[in-house]
């Protein structure tokens, strides 16, 4: 296997020249795509964990229907309870990773109480 080191340089320079001339006028215009990404992703997120919270509440109806008649799936049991887990506690992860507060807890039980 055979390496270009000129072709690389090339490249290299371009892309350094690029990111050099491009950067200071692209930034405000990063900011408003972020924070737009960020809004459809809580939208997102929001809207899963709704769909995730009610499947869930019908794996656990399967799994008491199966074990009142003696088939009790520990390892979708197990798996119900690590995802309602990991869901619940992502708002948490997420305002730790970034050292603010980021999501707040009227963000989170908005969709609760208007019902939408």
């Amino acid at each position: 296997m055979h390496i270009n080191l000129k072709k690389l340089a090339v490249i290299f320079g371009i892309f350094a020249i690029s990111s050099i001339l491009y950067a200071t006028s692209c930034f405000a215009a990063e900011t408003v795509l972020f924070s737009d990404l960020t809004n459809k992703g809580l939208e997102i997120f929001g809207g899963m964990r709704e769909i995730i919270y009610a499947v869930s509440g019908f794996g656990i109806v399967a799994i008491a229907v199966g074990s009142f008649f003696g088939t009790m799936n520990w390892k979708w049991l197990v798996a119900i309870i690590i995802g309602l887990f990991v869901i619940a506690s992502t708002a948490g992860i997420i305002n730790y990773m970034v050292d603010s507060e980021v999501i707040t807890d009227e963000m989170i039980t908005n969709s609760l109480i208007s019902g939408k």
